[in-house]
């Protein structure tokens, strides 16, 4: 699940989409056919209307792909299909109220335990769990579908590695599992609070299963057609009809988030995850939005951040490290690059974070604080020219980055990148910063072969994971930190989501220390529900759409 891309190339910067103040008025529009080519056969037609009691609608803003949940899946595909057509064996629920680490809980598994010494877990299936064509589930299905994940050939990219501490997959009987681990490995049990169940017969010939959607879960696929992917109450659920409120499901592809939320105005819409960047206060506050929805969060664990070369004097102290961090002007950034819909962040610590666990207080810009760090590295002006140097060698450091986006607008000024602002501040107080870009394979070597001093990434995965790629000492590039590693290895023998949590702040101690990396922004991308949708909780960047329910009185 780790993932890192480019943060300041051109395509993850915010979406810059056709503003607020230049799409059709929605009061004006509000009686008009609408204009969204994938809403177009569906949103006027009274069926449509008529349904609307009992179907939930939500916005896709992105192509959702093909919603295999193994192969190659989307975002969007996983939010669809997750916890909805497909289950896990643990549920991984949102921490208790004053609490910041989450909770596992049975789903398709009754009970687990850990058995002594950490290297063996024993699962017991729940009875009489059938998928959606009747067929009963049984750990015939789990081996199955966790073997196929631990196969490279599959390649199951994104959970494999969850699944690496993993020996051997074995029966005991139809409805009783073990899990022999190479080590202790708390990450195991999380591992299968997030990978869906397969059935055996239907994806053993491929997992593609000719487009086939087949799991055990409270909805099942009806049609994906048109831009709207339609699913509905499962009768055959094998924990009952009664199991969810609401009885189908619609996902509307719209790739204009103007027209989309023109569509919520009408009332075509019950769920719009992410407004127009440029415009999103004034979007929620329009006449009729207001009114018939709530904000709605959904940011994830997303953290854009500075990554440093170590091995590569003089960013092998941490002093220099240190004082680059400083020169991160995380607020500014925040509100003039990406419009308020990110955050500053320093670690990817925080309540729902990476580590899900207590932040600590973000440091303010501090150049003059940053140029005391330098002075006591040794690094000073001694000739008066405006670069700082230390016997003889000016300060001088190689960033790499994403090529800058096109304006849509050629004649429209160039849009400052989270960069700009940092190379300004390191130059004005004597350190030199020359940037090289290129495509994100470029970058990707660069970063591989470790010829780089600078580069500012982008880091996405899911909450309570394994960080030690991206902070462990093993990778030369990293700085060393005994203390880091320790507070690592620990979080990996902890079974308990909570144990994790508590070691967050010791984390964050050793991160204080050494400067491994610098957070910018983490997302904070800000969306609308509608006010009859109850029971809505936000947990690892999405909502538990088998948990809602309409309220009679919104």
């Amino acid at each position: 699940m780790l993932t890192l891309v480019l943060a300041l190339g051109c395509c993850d910067s915010p979406a810059r989409v056709k503003p607020w103040r230049h799409a059709p008025d929605p009061s004006a529009e509000a009686a008009r056919v609408p204009s969204s080519p994938a809403l177009a056969d569906v949103s006027a037609a009274a069926e449509v209307r008529a349904a609307r009691g009992h179907t939930l609608r939500i916005h896709v803003d992105e192509e959702p792909g093909r919603l295999n949940p193994l192969v190659s899946p989307t975002r969007w595909g996983r939010r669809i299909t997750q916890g909805t057509i497909f289950e896990p064996l643990i549920r991984y629920l949102p921490p208790e109220p004053g609490h910041t680490a989450g909770r596992y809980a049975p789903r398709l598994a009754r009970s687990w335990r850990v058995m002594p010494g950490g290297t063996e877990i024993r699962i017991e299936l729940e009875p009489g769990v059938t998928f959606s064509d009747g067929h009963p589930m049984t750990t015939s299905d789990v081996q199955f579908t966790l073997d196929a994940i631990r196969d490279p050939r599959k390649g199951i990219d994104h959970l494999r590695p969850m699944l690496a501490d993993v020996f051997a997959v074995e029966l005991i009987t139809s409805h009783e599992i073990r899990l022999v681990l190479l080590r202790p490995s708390g990450w195991v049990l999380r591992a299968l609070a997030e990978i869906p169940i397969l059935p055996m017969h239907i994806y053993d010939g491929s997992l593609l299963a000719g487009g086939q959607l087949v799991g055990t879960g409270p909805y099942k696929l009806v049609s994906n057609k048109g831009g709207v992917i339609h699913l509905t109450r499962n009768d055959r659920y094998w924990g009952g009809k009664g199991s969810v409120a609401i009885a189908d499901l619609e996902f509307v592809h719209q790739a204009d988030a103007a027209i989309a939320l023109k569509d919520a105005k009408r009332g075509d819409l019950d769920i719009v995850p992410a407004l127009i960047p440029a415009h999103w206060p004034e979007q929620a506050s329009a006449p009729g939005i207001a009114a018939a929805f709530r904000p709605l969060e959904l940011g994830g664990p997303r953290l854009r951040y500075l990554a440093f070369n170590a091995a590569r004097a003089p960013l092998d102290d941490a002093r220099v490290r240190h004082a680059l961090a400083l020169l991160v002007d995380r607020r500014s950034i925040a509100k003039r690059v990406f419009d308020g819909l990110s955050r500053p962040a320093l670690w990817p610590i925080w309540p729902g974070g990476a580590v899900s666990g207590a932040e600590v207080a973000i440091p303010e810009f501090d150049p003059g604080a940053a140029a005391k760090l330098l002075d006591a590295a040794g690094w000073m002006d001694t000739d008066k020219d405006g670069i700082r140097d230390r016997e003889g060698k000016q300060l001088r450091f190689v960033m790499i980055g994403g090529e800058k986006p096109t304006p849509r607008d050629a004649s429209a000024p160039p849009v400052k990148q989270p960069r700009d602002y940092f190379i300004e501040a390191a130059r004005r107080i004597g350190v030199v910063i020359e940037i090289k870009t290129g495509g994100e394979s470029w970058v990707a070597k660069h970063v591989e072969d470790g010829t780089y001093d600078l580069v500012e990434m982008m880091w996405s995965g899911m909450v309570d994971m394994d960080l030690t790629p991206l902070l462990g000492s093993k990778d030369p590039q990293h700085a060393a930190s005994p203390r880091i590693d320790r507070t690592l290895d620990a979080m990996g023998a902890a079974w308990d989501p909570a144990e994790r949590g508590k070691l967050a702040t010791e984390l964050a101690a050793g991160l204080a220390e050494a400067w491994t990396l610098a957070g910018v922004v983490a997302d904070a991308p800000q969306g609308l529900i509608h006010r009859r949708v109850k029971n809505v909780r936000v947990w690892d960047g999405w909502i538990d759409l088998a948990a809602l329910a309409f309220d009679d009185k919104p």
